[in-house]
């Protein structure tokens, strides 16, 4: 039971420390040493209070039984200790919160992580998508650390009306340069009120050797409007080849890439080049339903939790047309990026090109909690569909080919990837009129 004067702790706080403490010890994919969580959720919590200028705090060693009964009233004591004992230097629901986000940082998972509702949303925003007032670019800084380069220009975006072409170094916002601006400086220059102008200053040139050559600069004015970036991008290249970036996993990736593909193939797209490049994963089906648009039946990924039990996802519908396939990979290329590049690659679907993947094989569950906020939980490891792991591992290309300076993702010529992939579906092609990729 908690102290008398602990009043401001409210039965939600309570509810929130049993569902946090119980979820992590009971749902965590390896098991767990109670006084493990116990010391994490005392070191949490002395750092609260550091941060809020206590400068000795003191929260005592918490003890539970060997079966781990006695764990939760022990945090629940030692919150209501803290709150009488340092008063209005405490505010009870961040003190409950610094509990739990210690017992996640004493596991050292890097994937099991405590949302605020606030940070939640953003979270769901990042992978779902997001929509925000700007110009339709995304711009990435060139591997040589000097200047920002874009990327990808969003289809019929407002930077797009404008002329703006991926390539292009974007120099100056507004006059003032660009270069030197951190991600989040730029971000917050080029975003801004629906209907508000920005003044790009671009160069514009060839590439020799990774580095600018002959620049030519254009300036433009663009009228910010409300933009959602896309999450999938998709276009027909030379010589009859679809290209189809996906950026996340949402809900709706499986029928999203389904439709671009079958738009191109409208178009008469005879091969397929999916670009999982930067991709970082989100829902675990929605990786099952991307990979069934190419497999017909089979697994795709088993999943095996705590106590050893398996669950394997098989494909499902009906997938299309077989094609010559190479799927892009890099280092940023992670969890359900991994499991669809590996089930292609296994069941000899499509070629892999690029670098190796990230190295994600953990499942993550997300855990809401009474108040809004939420636990981002490991609750199992990923196997491939041959059974691989692929934590710390990732997926190995076939054929490996670095990012240089210079280079722009997606643009034939200036992306050696692509370009090498291109080579690959071209020599595929000619042997797939007598004999077609399985699918």
């Amino acid at each position: 039971m908690l102290p008398a004067r602990a009043a401001d702790v409210t039965l939600l706080d309570l509810i929130e420390v049993e569902i946090g403490h119980s979820s992590i010890a009971e749902q965590y994919y390896r098991p767990l040493a109670t006084q493990g969580l116990l010391d994490g959720a005392r070191t949490g919590m002395l750092s609260y209070l550091k941060r809020r200028g206590v400068p000795s705090p003191q929260i005592a060693i918490m003890h539970a039984q060997a079966n781990g009964r006695g764990a939760v009233p022990a945090i629940e004591k030692q919150i209501g200790i803290a709150i009488q004992r340092y008063g209005a230097r405490v505010e009870p629901r961040a003190l409950v919160y610094a509990a739990i986000r210690g017992e996640l940082a004493s596991l050292r998972d890097p994937y099991s992580v405590f949302f605020t509702s606030a940070e939640l949303k953003k979270f769901s925003a990042a992978v779902d998508g997001e929509t925000f007032g700007g110009v339709g670019l995304v711009v990435t800084r060139d591997s040589s650390g000097a200047v920002w380069r874009i990327a990808e220009v969003f289809e019929n975006g407002p930077a797009a009306r404008q002329g703006v072409l991926a390539g292009d170094v974007l120099a100056h916002i507004d006059g003032s340069p660009a270069g030197a601006l951190t991600n989040d400086a730029l971000v917050a220059r080029l975003r801004g009120k629906p209907g508000s102008h920005v003044h790009l200053g671009l160069l514009r040139s060839t590439l020799s050797g990774g580095a600018v050559a002959d620049p030519k600069t254009v300036d433009v004015d663009v009228v910010r409007r409300s933009i959602t970036e896309p999450n999938v991008r998709a276009r027909l290249l030379p010589g009859g080849v679809a290209y189809v970036a996906l950026r996340s996993f949402d809900a709706d990736a499986g029928k999203t890439v389904r439709a671009a593909v079958e738009k191109l193939d409208a178009q008469g797209a005879t091969a397929l080049v999916l670009d999982l490049r930067d991709n970082g994963g989100g829902y675990e089906r929605a990786s099952v339903a991307v990979v069934s648009n190419f497999i017909a039946g089979g697994p795709v990924v088993t999943i095996e939790q705590r106590r050893g039990k398996r669950v394997t996802e098989t494909t499902r519908g009906k997938p299309l047309a077989a094609r010559p396939v190479a799927v892009l990979v890099n280092g940023n290329s992670a969890s359900g990026a991994e499991l669809v590049a590996a089930a292609l690659q296994e069941r000899g679907v499509a070629k892999v090109v690029g670098t190796t993947t990230f190295g994600k094989g953990l499942v993550q569950t997300m855990i809401p909690l009474p108040d809004g906020s939420a636990l981002k939980l490991t609750t199992a490891r990923y196997l491939t569909s041959s059974g691989r792991d692929l934590d710390h591992r990732g997926v190995v290309p076939d054929v490996t080919v670095a990012e240089p300076a210079g280079s722009t993702p997606g643009v034939p010529g200036s992306d050696p990837q692509l370009d090498r992939a291109l080579e690959l579906l071209q020599g595929a092609s000619v042997g797939a009129q007598k004999s077609p990729l399985p699918s």
